[in-house]
């Protein structure tokens, strides 16, 4: 199986995310995370917890086993607080050349606490 190739990952929305603001709404936006050296974000949503997003990104896969997911609350004053995190599988997306999944978003030292679900929908093109 050819772990070389395009991965588009569209970030289609968000929902039931966890506010971290004291006052105000939290302003989430999504990071992906391939590797260190190739990370992509959406926009940032003011004051929206089941957010709308749409936006696509592409990445070139060499081998990569998966991607992490992280929401942020864009902060103007602090630093950016993350809501949630979690990774996805490629192996799916890598074999069928597509997928359609809902990320649950989760945090803490165990990963027990939910903080949300993220939708993708992700293709994955092999180099011949």
């Amino acid at each position: 199986m050819t772990k070389k190739g395009t991965l588009t990952v569209t970030v289609v929305e968000a929902k039931n995310l966890k506010d971290e603001d004291l006052i105000g709404k939290s302003d989430p936006y999504i990071k992906l995370i391939l590797n260190e050296n190739n990370t992509q974000a959406t926009s940032t949503k003011s004051g929206d917890l089941n957010p709308t997003y749409n936006e696509t990104f592409t990445f070139n896969i060499d081998g990569n086993k998966h991607l992490d997911i992280e929401c942020w609350d864009k902060d103007t004053v602090t630093s950016d607080d993350i809501i949630g995190k979690n990774d996805v599988s490629l192996s799916h997306v890598i074999s069928k050349g597509t997928d359609d999944v809902w990320v649950k978003l989760k945090s803490g030292k165990l990963g027990i606490r939910s903080k949300g679900e993220v939708h993708l929908q992700m293709t994955f093109e092999p180099i011949a």
